[in-house]
């Protein structure tokens, strides 16, 4: 492959210019890991500024038969955008550009390098919100997540970034330029392609324009934090919010572990060291009446819950965001603990939920290692993050160990091995617990349609051993 990157190298910089060029150790070490911390080095990484730029590249690295890795804002929790096999990384940072705002028919058109967290700000100008929005907002790019189609706090309500993109641009792995969807709302037109790129990890194409729709913002939310003596009871209240009628934007779960990790994190917030669940749960809408009458309601729901230590509804704003830093902090606060950890981003029917929380609790009696629960309690996505030592053997078998048992009961649950983080590398030889062979191998005829070389992200999604 060395010789063929000197190739490589010498063909693109007839038209990149140096500084989009990274080949200095510090340099690819910067570009070699993702927010799993697994790191591989890339050979070369790249910084495009069109898609022309990126169908140049792609047509080199395929005519050489070298493997590119897309990335973004690297904030995935899977593995997707680290270059386990070394070759080139694409960055799409640079490539960050607001097209276009389009009030009147409520959409947005940008390109893959767009931080969220700036998208956001341009739209507060105009009134409006792009509803997908991760808790790595501050750093991960729409091009990643709508890579990843990733969920977030507001799902529930929302649903998936794969609910907001109408169109896409994307560079197919020989360089072939293709645009899928469009302005329209309604677009039956042959295959859902736009679907089908939401969501396929960087494994298929790599997405140079998107076109979203948006929505307006609504003009009142009420926050809500209830404590709880039981996870049972708290997983009881979230479906039993539902089945009063109220929808909320989002409802989120910490268990006694998280809360005290948290409380540990950030000593400038006081919490409820004592309880064994967390829930927040905020509300939203256009007319303040309404809004305040589902919180209130909300807080009674809590207060006839057998499990309730205590409830109340935040004072302003300032108090809302001291609420969701709370929750926004969970898996730093978890880190900062020292310990290594593994993730299940496990999704079951929501009316599983209280099962599933139970059944995680039963599993960490018989093992020796610490399991923390925590998610999107309201669409039933918990992330069960598991913390071990990875110089202790019989503490990394036992992490293991839990965390096929974790899948396996989702499984049962008629749940799924993820429900916004990725396959990636996480999660691919766990794949046979949900796919049978035949729906395993009918993924690998799509991939070979797109990228029959192979050069794509590759070692992602599909499971190493047969």
């Amino acid at each position: 492959m060395f010789y063929e990157i000197d190739r490589f190298i010498k063909k693109i910089k007839s038209f990149l210019r140096e500084d989009q060029i990274v080949l200095d150790t510090d340099g690819l070490s910067h570009f070699s890991y993702d927010a799993t911390e697994i790191s591989h080095k890339p050979h070369i990484v790249v910084l495009p500024e069109s898609t022309k730029e990126v169908s140049k590249v792609m047509r080199c690295a395929y005519d050489l038969d070298i493997p590119v890795t897309p990335q973004g804002g690297r904030t995935g929790l899977s593995g997707g955008a680290v270059p386990v096999v070394g070759g080139v990384v694409m960055s799409l940072l640079r490539m960050n550009r607001i097209l276009e705002i389009d009030t009147k028919n409520l959409q947005i058109v940008v390109e893959p390098g767009v931080v969220a967290a700036d998208l956001q700000t341009a739209l507060k100008k105009h009134n409006l919100f792009f509803p997908p929005d991760p808790s790595s907002t501050v750093e991960s790019t729409i091009g990643g997540n709508v890579a990843e189609n990733a969920g977030y706090t507001r799902a529930v309500k929302y649903g998936v970034t794969r609910d907001y993109v109408l169109g896409l641009e994307a560079v197919l792995p020989d360089g072939t330029i293709i645009n899928v969807g469009g302005r329209t709302v309604k677009n039956v037109t042959g295959y859902d392609l736009v679907a089908l790129l939401t969501g396929s990890e960087g494994t298929l194409a790599i997405i140079t324009k998107i076109i979203c729709k948006v929505l307006p913002m609504p003009r009142f939310r009420r926050t809500c934090i209830v404590y709880l003596n039981d996870l049972l009871g708290a997983a009881d209240f979230v479906v039993s919010i539902f089945d009063n009628g109220i929808i909320p934007c989002a409802i989120e779960l910490m268990d006694n572990y998280c809360i005290n990790c948290v409380a540990d994190y950030l000593s400038s917030i006081e919490l409820r060291r004592d309880a064994e669940a967390l829930v927040l749960v905020e509300v939203d809408g256009q007319h303040e009446i309404a809004t305040d009458d589902e919180a209130q309601k909300i807080i009674t729901l809590a207060k006839k819950n057998n499990s309730i230590i205590e409830s109340r509804l935040a004072s302003d704003e300032v108090e809302a965001e001291r609420f969701w830093r709370i929750r926004r902090d969970t898996l730093p606060a978890l880190k900062a603990k020292g310990k290594d950890h593994l993730e299940a981003d496990v999704v079951v029917p929501r009316y599983a939920l209280a099962f599933l929380v139970q059944a995680i609790k039963e599993i960490e009696k018989d093992h020796i290692v610490k399991i923390a629960t925590f998610g999107h309690a309201g669409d039933g996505n918990l992330h069960v993050t598991i913390q071990y030592r990875k110089g202790n053997f019989k503490e990394t078998e036992d992490a293991y160990n839990v965390l096929e048992e974790v899948y396996k009961k989702t499984i049962a649950m008629s749940g799924k091995l993820t429900g916004e983080h990725g396959v990636g590398i996480t999660v691919k030889n766990y794949m046979k617990l949900q796919m049978t062979p035949e729906e395993i191998e009918l993924l690998k005829r799509i991939k070979y349609a797109f990228d029959p070389k192979g050069i794509l992200n590759p070692r992602k999604i599909f499971p190493e051993y047969d």
